[in-house]
């Protein structure tokens, strides 16, 4: 009787193990990198949409009453039904910082960028928050 012995298991080698996990490691790290920097661009996007339908409601307010809310009122764009809510910073959650000019027929809106790239100015002061990107009335 001539009986063949295989000896040889089945599963991986310690070799085999290290190289995949290094695979999936390094494959992870350029994923989260790559999703990182989505997520500012998004919440950059979404603050200058917000500043622009600010603007456009300052606008409409202007033509009913003549002059600009007041400043910090953006609220009352909400009692005069131009808006729903006051749009607020995607990631702090505050109200954008707003401040009418000294003659009541200028304006100020502004937030601060995450991505550098997405600016419009240098650091700004307006209503004593700093901001790197702003929309003033044209």
């Amino acid at each position: 009787m001539n009986k063949l012995k295989n000896n040889k298991k089945s599963g991986f080698t310690l070799f085999e193990l290290l190289v995949s996990i290094s695979i999936i490691a390094v494959l992870t790290g350029v994923a989260v990198v790559s999703f990182g920097g989505l997520n500012k661009k998004t919440r950059d996007a979404r603050r200058s949409s917000d500043l622009e339908k600010i603007r456009l409601t300052l606008e409409a307010a202007r033509q009913i009453g003549d002059t600009y809310p007041a400043t910090g009122s953006l609220s009352t764009l909400v009692s005069m039904k131009l808006l729903e809510a006051v749009p607020t910073d995607p990631k702090t959650k505050a109200i954008y910082p707003y401040i009418r000019g000294a003659t009541n027929y200028t304006y100020a809106i502004g937030t601060s960028m995450e991505d550098l790239g997405s600016t419009n100015i240098g650091t700004t002061n307006i209503n004593g928050v700093n901001c790197n990107y702003k929309l003033v009335n044209p």
